[in-house]
């Protein structure tokens, strides 16, 4: 099944939340005005104007899984040795999207040897014990375009939309993904806006036409761009200024 790379939307589309999926976790929403959002999962209950993160990829599937059989040219599938934590595996899809797994719909990538380099979105995949095997299915047309062998080692990364998070200045585990425009609660679907006009929880003082970045002490905030290594994630610039622990309009420009 074939979807839409963007969803046309109208004003008001982006404010929905359900708690059954209604698209691909990632699938990307364009309004008439140019705004731009993503569909996401909470991972924790998320209020409108929280400047969110992905959640953490498992220490050990970030890199060095082992590739457990060889996977030629053309082939549409790899097995990957699974480090000590378990993963679930996908559902099949279905009109409502079924279960979907740990990584469904997320990334691996070749970080070592035969085939380094490469990178292919993930379909669905199966179930992995620790140290079990995971079957791990890439999208229609997708396949390995250098061979790998069973020297080659991959990592895992979860779609960034996949239990998603109000940035957490203590334990950062990624990079912006985007603002609500409702409260979204946790366990539940919702759009995440990257571009464009959007309201953004303030800490300090905002200067118009001045850059923003994520907030350095305050959780879910934006600060004023610094110009030293406090600069976190540059999220977009200052339309009109709020007052610290208020919201100011910020013209986001996180990702397109």
């Amino acid at each position: 099944m074939a979807y839409p790379v963007t969803v046309q939307g109208s004003p008001g589309f982006e404010k929905s939340t359900t708690t059954s999926a209604k698209h691909r976790v990632g699938q990307k929403m364009e309004l008439p005005d140019g705004r731009v959002f993503f569909y996401g999962y909470t991972g924790e209950a998320i209020t409108a104007g929280k400047l969110c993160m992905t959640t953490a990829t498992s220490s050990g599937h970030i890199k060095d899984l082992a590739v457990a059989a060889a996977a030629a040219a053309d082939a549409t599938q790899i097995k990957v040795t699974n480090a000590t934590t378990a993963i679930t595996g996908s559902g099949a899809y279905t009109g409502d999207f079924a279960t979907r797994g740990d990584y469904q719909d997320g990334y691996v990538f070749v970080n070592d040897a035969a085939g380094e380099g490469q990178v292919w979105q993930i379909k669905d995949h199966s179930t992995a014990a620790s140290s079990g095997t995971i079957t791990i299915d890439f999208y229609d047309n997708d396949v390995v375009a250098t061979a790998l062998t069973t020297s080659s080692e991959v990592g895992l990364a979860k779609n960034p939309y996949n239990s998603v998070e109000v940035w957490d200045l203590s334990d950062i585990d990624g990079p912006c993904i985007g603002v609500p425009n409702r409260d979204i609660a946790s366990g539940s679907y919702g759009w995440f806006q990257t571009k464009g006009y959007a309201a953004v929880l303030t800490n300090g003082t905002f200067v118009v036409g001045k850059n923003v970045m994520t907030g350095s002490t305050t959780d879910g905030s934006g600060d004023v761009m610094a110009d030293d290594s406090s600069a976190e994630f540059l999220i977009g610039g200052v339309v009109n200024v709020g007052a610290t622990t208020e919201y100011s309009l910020v013209d986001l420009n996180i990702r397109g």
